[in-house]
């Protein structure tokens, strides 16, 4: 066989092989994005089961090595996880649910005779009775729509629990998805860094970035919560106001929504201790929600816990938290910041490359220059003294 045989046969099989991979790498991203769109209806439960086991990470680890069975380690962390999770929601829906009819029942009776509401009621439908509105009937209103909210929140409650389906589902696939990542991260790590097309270790800076602040936004958010509830409790129970307890938790659960969401409780609480005569109360719960509850909560410890070590800029933190919101809903306090994150590691690496390329070229340049300097120094005949 000829040597130009040879040479066009290794040739074609080089652009059959290249031409292969090319399709298989079409093939594979394909193949990722059907995986993507089949996962869709089900991304919550496992976006939310991502972040837990990054936020487990570190104890799996410990307990894989007192255990000697990693597998054991993930089951026990995950089945831990959702007794945890399905007890803190039941039991915080029936503690929000119970009190909340409680409160609502109170407030229908609370129209006794010479009692505050009765008074200002009172006063406020003589008011109007002199001027062009006529009578109003306010007390009658306001029981009849504290009556009514009592008999609907009770309702709710019922249609809320044989609704529980999809709040299943969600915790099924956030129990899987934590067991699945907590077994698997570092083997995933490894197959991300081989099949994606970045340096390997561009893929494994991202990934740690992406692992970091997934634990951190989700912490931070679940303690910014806490916080805000707990703040504004204390508040309240100064305040004197009945069921502290309870507008609390509902502070805490508003909180979700960033800046504006706590105005959602304490603003009609003040109102309320506004109306029932108790100036002051009304406006230590207004100053104590805007400064402590609002502005040091939103504006102080969730950018702390959220942004992390300081490796996302407090602007891009409200930015993605705001920005997040208004394109996923809730679950945008979540994945913005993420988002964000990873996309500021992918920036940074990228800046690193390019004055890492600076470099290298300045440094070709500057040896060129010299050797060129040194050839000129030698070709130079020496003067005759």
């Amino acid at each position: 066989m000829k040597a130009g045989d040879v040479e066009s046969g290794l040739l074609k099989s080089a652009i059959a092989s290249a031409s292969q991979r090319r399709a298989l790498s079409v093939f594979a991203l394909a193949s990722s994005l059907a995986l993507l769109w089949l996962s869709l209806p089900v991304a919550s439960g496992l976006f939310l089961g991502t972040l837990l086991a990054f936020s487990l990470l570190r104890v799996y680890e410990r307990l894989s090595k007192w255990l000697r069975r990693p597998a054991l380690a993930a089951v026990v962390l995950s089945i831990a996880s959702a007794l945890v999770i399905l007890g803190g929601v039941v039991g915080l829906f029936s503690f929000v649910v119970a009190r909340g009819i409680v409160a609502a029942n109170g407030l229908a009776h609370g129209f006794d005779p010479g009692s505050p509401m009765r008074i200002l009621l009172s006063r406020m439908e003589d008011a109007a009775r002199s001027s062009r509105l006529g009578p109003l009937d306010l007390e009658g209103r306001v029981r009849e729509t504290a009556a009514a909210a009592a008999s609907k929140l009770a309702l709710w409650a019922g249609a809320v629990a044989s609704a529980t389906f999809g709040v299943v589902l969600v915790l099924f696939f956030t129990i899987m998805t934590t067991f699945f990542v907590l077994q698997h991260w570092t083997g995933i790590v490894e197959r991300a860094e081989r099949m994606l097309p970045l340096h390997p270790t561009h893929t494994h800076v991202v990934l740690a970035e992406f692992q970091k602040v997934g634990r951190e936004v989700f912490i931070g958010t679940i303690l910014t919560g806490l916080a805000q509830g707990l703040l504004a409790g204390v508040g309240y129970g100064i305040a004197g106001v009945s069921e502290a307890a309870l507008l609390g938790a509902l502070t805490a659960i508003c909180s979700l929504i960033p800046a504006v969401g706590t105005l959602l409780v304490w603003i009609p609480v003040a109102v309320a201790l506004l109306l029932s005569g108790r100036a002051a109360a009304a406006i230590f719960v207004i100053a104590w929600g805007a400064l402590v509850v609002g502005i040091l909560s939103d504006y102080v410890i969730r950018p702390r816990l959220v942004g992390g070590s300081g490796h996302v800029p407090t602007l891009v933190t409200f930015v993605s938290l705001f920005g997040g919101v208004q394109i996923f809903g809730l679950v945008g306090l979540i994945v913005g910041p993420v988002i964000a994150s990873v996309a500021l590691a992918l920036l940074r690496t990228y800046d690193r490359e390019i004055r890492a390329d600076a470099r290298r070229t300045g440094d070709e340049v500057s040896a060129e220059a010299t050797s060129a300097e040194r050839q000129l120094a030698g070709a130079t005949p020496a003067k005759k003294g």
